[in-house]
């Protein structure tokens, strides 16, 4: 088994951070408020591969490693191929969980049973290792094959998500395989290009939030069927009411009202919104809103006027709401805006 160390120092930050981002995503998909199956899924899988990764990094530079904490890891490496394949399945699929799922974990569940009697001299260097990878290995495979034959229920941004999910994960599994079974490529290899790569994935996650409710979206939309035509009809009313009428500069105006200006329902309002213009409602108006800001910002009548009076005008409903979503929109705060940032 070939070990790589090239920089004790520079190893252990990269697995650290690594680990604590692993955790990171694995607590925001358990505590994310759209309770699906998918969501606690994706948050054991990040789970386990931080336990994974933590025991290869313990193994490596740890000689007195508890041996149950090294079993742990075993039994973690176990159970992320069947949770990757789970969340991959139910991603693509509009399906109930099913209890008999419960059976793909059971030699998870046995490594954990016998965490403190099975030894590295008496199972896994006498071929329990190898059954490990190979069982993983049947895993990846299958992982492959749903996420392949799901590529047509996917979205582009969808399909990007699994992409990414997919080939950073099957990328750690060979490189334990190749490690052990192959004998080609250093043992911290996947883990600490894994470590590295989970911030990758953590930012397209935080800039794809809806990832966590897509699921539970496609049912609640599954009835709707807008031509090419109709949508774009809808596209240029909404568009055109928001730019003539302003009705955002309400800050009582909600997507019922603007269902109703528009004499669409609310459903497919909110699914023109969401899938066309990818935000929520709130979002969408604060777009309007912001550039009105910006408009009034620089007017020559408004600049006694203050900020506050301002935010209000474009429809905000207290100055620190404002303050945010200048910020977020533009970079800047409407303060800095207002005095130094060109007028185009």
């Amino acid at each position: 088994m070939k070990v790589v160390k090239l920089n004790k120092n520079v190893e252990l930050i990269l697995a650290c951070l690594g680990a604590f981002q692993s955790i990171y995503l694995a607590l925001f998909s358990f505590f994310e408020r759209k309770r699906h199956i998918k969501n606690y899924l994706l948050g054991l899988f990040f789970f386990s591969i931080t336990i994974r990764i933590v025991k290869s990094i313990l193994w490596v530079y740890l000689s007195e490693t508890p041996n149950w904490f090294i079993n742990l890891g075993f039994a973690a490496h176990l159970a992320f191929g069947p949770l990757l394949y789970l969340y991959t399945y139910y991603f693509v699929n509009e399906k109930s969980w099913l209890q008999i799922n419960l059976l793909h974990f059971i030699p998870s569940f046995i490594i954990l049973a016998n965490s403190f009697s099975l030894t590295s001299n008496s199972f896994w260097n006498v071929g329990g290792y190898s059954m490990l990878l190979y069982h993983q290995l049947f895993y990846t495979l299958i992982i492959v094959y749903v996420f392949i034959n799901g590529i047509a229920k996917c979205q582009k941004k969808e399909w990007l998500w699994l992409s990414l999910l997919v080939g950073g994960t099957v990328f750690l599994q060979f490189s334990y395989f190749s490690n052990y079974i192959l004998g080609m490529t250093p043992y911290l290899l996947g883990p600490i290009v894994y470590g590295v790569y989970v911030f990758f994935l953590s930012f397209f996650l935080m800039k794809n939030p809806q990832f966590f409710y897509l699921i539970s979206r496609k049912k609640k939309y599954n009835n709707i069927n807008l031509s090419h035509q109709d949508l774009e009809a809808r596209i240029k009313e909404i568009e055109t009411l928001m730019s003539v009428e302003k009705p955002f500069l309400d800050s009582n105006f909600n997507l019922k009202q603007l269902s109703k200006s528009l004499g669409v329902p609310v459903y497919v309002m909110s699914h023109i919104i969401n899938d066309y213009f990818n935000t929520n409602f709130s979002g969408y108006i604060n777009v309007y809103r912001i550039e009105e800001a910006k408009k009034l910002l620089k007017h020559k009548d408004y600049q006694n006027i203050k900020i506050s009076s301002i935010a209000y005008e474009c429809g905000f409903n207290s100055l620190s709401a404002f303050n945010a979503a200048f910020k977020k929109h533009t970079g800047s705060t409407p303060s800095y805006y207002k005095r130094f940032i060109p007028d185009l």
